[in-house]
């Protein structure tokens, strides 16, 4: 029980977001008005498990980057959907993006992503009626 309790005190000081590498990201329209609810899939690679991840009313989005994912050949997929259709502004067409995570990345804390959607064309939008 005492082992236990040490290591209950020690946690509070681990700050893995501090210390992990991350990606932060923004997502904006044409004129960089923020965009929320976008959702961010990002996708690994082989054998690591992709997660998901929405923006904030600011347009942005954070994840921590997997130890595993960063190597000479390691990059991840982001996705942006816009899955809530015209209630943030507009029907923005989905956006994919391939980001290398280079073995400096060990060292360094972030990456900055920026991203500007366009609206959807009219023609993929068809009035339902």
């Amino acid at each position: 029980a005492l082992t236990a309790t040490s290591c209950m005190a020690l946690a509070p000081e681990i700050h893995p977001d501090e210390n992990q590498p991350s990606i932060t990201g923004f997502v904006g329209d044409q004129e960089s008005n923020p965009i929320e609810h976008i959702m961010v899939t990002l996708d690994w690679g082989e054998g690591i498990e992709g997660n998901v991840l929405y923006t904030s009313s600011e347009g942005l989005f954070k994840t921590v980057i997997p130890e595993s994912a960063i190597g000479t050949e390691g990059f991840v997929i982001l996705t942006l959907t816009d899955i809530d259709g015209k209630e943030n502004g507009g029907e923005f067409s989905t956006l994919t993006d391939k980001v290398m995570l280079f073995q400096e990345l060990a060292d360094s804390t972030s990456i900055m992503l920026d991203y500007r959607l366009t609206l959807s064309t009219p023609s993929e939008n068809i009035p339902q009626s």
